[in-house]
């Protein structure tokens, strides 16, 4: 072979490397272009001093069609990573009013005193998407209007503001969902929250509606394939993974060391969260999150006058509902049973969970605190969330079976829980 035969192969080994540098889609874009020019000056000082002719019959490949650097020097767009976003290899963050098909783009805000109202069109990548994901990497609105949990009786403000107490009045954040069940629409703080939607053929339509110049968001869409076990079961509007975690109301503080008594879960709430069976587990327990001032489960008014969790037939305005809930009627009190490998094997079973604890006891007078987990071994693991549009406020005195913000913790709170899939 000749001198300017090898060269020439050497030249097209550099292309083929070069490509496959940059389909693994992991250099920053701006790097990516100074690397093609200065490759491109490269190999032309290579042909000038060797006398190459790219030009010539030598240039032809096998197949009879010419060889071309950028042809060959193509961006993919897979999945990228760099300090601060990851996405595809260039990064999208789209505007207000705009439509996307990008299978990774984000919607952000920064204080912005001139724009308050914004959406954002969300389309399928392809026929094969069949899951689209929000995750609120940042996202803090203004709150609903909200509740306060006293325990004075003589607070005559707390019996007037039932009916809006959890509604999104100032800030709002929907998403359309055609064809299927749309998620409810939220507000206030919800870092570190997601959501997943059945994707549909007619787009989606993320909207806010602000009156806080302050309300700032960031959130992460991303597109799933059909098939793909990462976008969670249809239906399901959280998902989550792993063997441990912990799963929140909206609007739940759960970055605060101490929950205050005004925070309150929104109104008109009804979705599932799901959570994947990982091999070797065959149930899960929940707990409420062990946390200063209100502590992190209240929802909806007690049966009595005694500030008490409620369950089953007690619970129709707000409450959870875990399928096949347990608990182990041998707990000894203060004793939290969230250990790993443990299925309790007593039969209070319970669906619904309400009041002012997280708790199943058969005894009314049992369920005083926290300190006990709730488990399942009904698959698929999954909680519902359902409340109602208003909260009750009947009696300006403290009385938890007339108002939720009687008595601590109060009814209008919400939840936090830790969560632990057990061993078989």
């Amino acid at each position: 072979m000749s001198l300017r035969h090898l060269n020439q192969d050497f030249c097209r080994k550099i292309i083929f490397v070069t490509e496959k540098l940059f389909d693994t889609c992991e250099l920053p874009h701006v790097f990516v272009r100074k690397y093609v020019i200065a490759l491109v000056v490269i190999l032309g000082l290579i042909g000038s001093s060797l006398n190459l002719d790219f030009t010539s019959e030598d240039k032809l490949s096998r197949d009879g069609k010419a060889f071309s650097l950028f042809q060959v020097v193509k961006f993919q767009n897979g999945p990228c990573q760099s300090a601060t976003r990851n996405g595809t290899c260039y990064t999208v963050t789209l505007g207000c009013g705009e439509t996307t098909t990008d299978n990774c783009t984000y919607l952000s805000r920064t204080p912005d005193p001139g724009l308050n109202d914004c959406q954002y069109t969300i389309c399928k990548a392809s026929n094969n998407v069949c899951r689209i994901r929000f995750d609120f990497m940042a996202f803090d609105l203004a709150s609903p209007v909200l509740g306060l949990t006293t325990t004075v009786a003589t607070d005559a403000a707390i019996s007037t503001n039932g009916g809006a107490i959890g509604d999104c009045l100032a800030d709002k954040f929907s998403i359309t969902s055609p064809g299927n069940v749309a998620p409810p629409q939220i507000c206030g703080f919800n870092t570190g929250q997601h959501m997943i939607v059945d994707a549909s053929e007619k787009c989606h339509v993320a909207s806010f509606n602000l009156e806080r110049t302050s309300s700032t968001y960031d959130i992460k869409v991303t597109q799933y394939l059909c098939g793909d076990e990462m976008a969670g079961p249809d239906g399901c509007l959280q998902y989550f993974v792993g063997n441990t975690g912990t799963v929140a109301s909206f609007n739940f503080p759960t970055q605060a060391s101490i929950v205050p008594p005004e925070t309150t879960h929104l109104s008109n709430q009804c979705y599932t969260m799901c959570f994947r069976q990982e091999q070797g587990k065959c149930a899960i327990c929940y707990q409420a999150v062990d946390v200063a001032g209100q502590g992190s489960f209240g929802l909806s008014k007690t049966v009595t006058a005694t500030v008490t969790g409620e369950n089953n037939n007690d619970c129709f305005m707000d409450y959870l509902m875990i399928p096949g809930a347990l608990r182990d009627s041998g707990v000894v009190a203060n004793n939290r049973m969230f250990v790993v490998g443990n299925i309790p094997d007593g039969r209070d079973f319970n669906n619904r969970i309400c009041g002012r604890f997280f708790h199943l006891a058969s005894i009314r007078a049992n369920r005083v605190d926290n300190t006990e987990s709730i488990c399942t071994s009904q698959r698929p693991f999954q909680i519902t969330f359902k409340t109602d549009d208003t909260e009750l406020t009947l009696a300006a005195v403290n009385m938890p079976e007339m108002n939720e913000q009687s008595g601590s913790p109060g009814g209008i709170t919400g939840f936090n829980l830790n969560w632990a899939l057990q061993d078989c």
